[in-house]
């Protein structure tokens, strides 16, 4: 059985499956398998790294799973999404599946052996321990008697015999680590999604031009260093070029809760504050959101009549759209026109087409004139 300390242990540090160092190594294993992105492919690495199959619906993951569930109007933008991918992907919607999740699979891969090595050790240290009680019944670490009731239950018609309880137990254990994997994703989504567009960046641009993951605000040439009361405000990705006037600095949310929208809003209140000689900086957001009033939330976000982002940046807006499906027909009358143009997914068209709201693709291509 995996314990909560067993797992703490196998992720303890940055050498782990899931720690920074291996997420670098593996990045670098898949463009070598894969190819070095440029601008135009670089949406699709990201994709083939992160993007995964939401076992509930058996389609790519693009909003909360709750909301995708057959029947429910997310469930229809969610086909037209995976349909879209499949066809970008030069694959069938059943196929397309096994192009993703590359990093996620990757890293689990090495958990799992790391976990198997670490539950060895504990099994042995702990039949020593039980030894001292030999002869005596005590409970089995790991027994479930209700998995065994409902397993047993639904599959008794097809035992010839009814199987051992360590058999209950071994399937309990596997159930058990199978559910807990989608937690571990919360690391790809976050640093690792940081890091995969740090790399791409350095992959895709033109000489010169850097990505650095996770650095101090006070760190940044030209801003302020750390008071002694300041707390350390980290910048997902700044992107630097010793060209450039001043850098980009990135934030990176692979969607967009209302906390995430706040912290967006006082990490840019604490870059402006700690712009040292004050030569501003470009700020953007990278991000996979697919809901269309959060997208239009950040994209207008202003302080003081200025947007706080330079631009807001997709993976991929084509695949948005795809998800929203064709714009309204033609309307028969201004009433219904008003409707049409005020309703958040047709908002986040006029995004697009205003160039508010832009492409991984685009973004990498207009680094290239920066400055």
């Amino acid at each position: 059985m995996e314990t909560d300390a067993q797992s703490s242990r196998v992720e303890a540090s940055h050498g782990t499956p899931f720690g920074e160092q291996n997420r670098k190594r593996l990045i670098g294993g898949y463009f070598k398998e894969k190819g070095m992105p440029d601008t135009a492919s670089a949406w699709a690495r990201v994709y083939g790294m992160l993007l995964w199959v939401d076992r509930t619906t058996g389609l790519a993951h693009c909003y909360e799973s709750d909301k995708c569930q057959p029947g429910r109007s997310w469930y229809a933008r969610s086909l037209a999404f995976h349909h879209w991918l499949a066809g970008e992907f030069q694959s069938t919607p059943l196929e397309v599946g096994k192009q993703l999740d590359w990093l996620f699979q990757k890293a689990l891969d090495g958990y799992l052996k790391a976990l198997a090595r670490e539950q060895r050790t504990q099994k042995e240290n702990s039949e020593r321990q039980r030894a001292v009680y030999a002869g005596q019944d005590f409970p089995l670490p790991g027994a479930d008697p209700e998995i065994e009731r409902i397993i047993g239950d639904a599959l008794k018609p097809y035992f010839s015999t009814q199987p051992p309880e360590h058999v209950f137990d071994t399937v309990a254990e596997r159930l058990r680590e199978y559910w807990k994997q989608e937690n571990k994703r919360k690391n790809l989504l976050g640093e690792g999604f940081e890091d995969v567009l740090a790399a791409v960046v350095k992959a895709a641009c033109v000489a010169g031009i850097q990505a650095r993951t996770r650095i101090s605000i006070a760190d940044v040439a030209g801003f302020h260093p750390l008071g002694a009361k300041d707390k350390a405000t980290k910048v997902d990705v700044i992107v630097e070029n010793p060209q450039w006037t001043r850098p980009a600095l990135v934030n990176v949310k692979w969607s967009i809760r209302a906390d995430r929208e706040d912290q967006l809003w006082d990490d840019f209140k604490e870059y402006v504050r700690f712009d040292r000689d004050q030569r501003g900086f470009d700020h953007y957001l990278i991000t996979n959101e697919f809901d269309p009033a959060r997208l239009n939330a950040v994209c207008d976000r202003r302080e003081a009549n200025n947007f706080i982002f330079k631009q807001v940046v997709h993976i991929n807006t084509d695949g948005v759209l795809a998800a929203y499906g064709p714009p309204p027909a033609a309307v028969q009358n201004a009433e219904q026109a008003k409707r049409a143009a005020d309703s958040s997914m047709q908002r986040v068209r006029q995004q697009v087409q205003q160039g508010r709201l832009i492409s991984l693709s685009q973004w990498l291509a207009g680094l290239g004139t920066h400055g």
